[in-house]
């Protein structure tokens, strides 16, 4: 095989895989409001269940992967309110689009993810804690992304529904 494609290769499959998301994600889907919290606690189980296997050792751990959570919250309010979430008067089927923002926030997460991981193979002691300190703080920050972004979008479909129902009646 070509030395040069092996070098490529491992970034070209998650550029691939990127493009393919952000290309889904840019597209008007229906929206089942009932079905959001799926995800979220899959994710919750998954992270805590690592987190209680291996939790986060000395203060500086435990403060690297709360701004973690910090900060996946803020990104997740941020990316749930910039998907637009639309309502048949009708038949009130919801319908949402991921805002081109968020997908940028995504990949931006993503190329994040990979500098530091490029970083880390680099530099092993360069990252505070080290690389599981990062990863877990990435891992929970991915996770209070998607929670807080299904959180915010269900409370939104709640009250357009409501307005929905009431304007019919009305």
């Amino acid at each position: 095989m070509d030395p040069n494609l092996n070098q490529t290769l491992p970034y070209l499959v998650p550029i691939l895989v990127l493009v393919l998301v952000v290309r889904r994600s840019l597209r008007e889907r229906k929206l089942k409001a009932e079905r959001l919290w799926v995800m979220p606690v899959l994710l919750l189980f998954v992270g805590g269940s690592s987190l209680v296997n291996a939790p986060p050792q000395t203060p500086l751990a435990i403060a690297v992967v709360a701004v973690g959570l910090a900060l996946g919250a803020a990104a997740g309010w941020w990316r749930g309110r910039l998907t637009h979430i639309t309502i048949d008067p009708a038949t009130h089927e919801l319908t949402s689009r991921t805002s081109p923002v968020g997908v940028l926030l995504v990949a931006g997460v993503y190329a994040l993810r990979y500098g530091l991981r490029m970083v880390e193979l680099q530099h092993p002691n360069a990252l505070p804690g080290g690389a599981s300190v990062v990863a877990d703080a990435l891992m929970i920050f991915a996770i209070a992304t998607m929670a807080v972004q299904r959180l915010e979008m269900w409370l939104r479909c709640q009250r357009l529904v409501a307005e929905a129902v009431k304007a019919k009646a009305g």
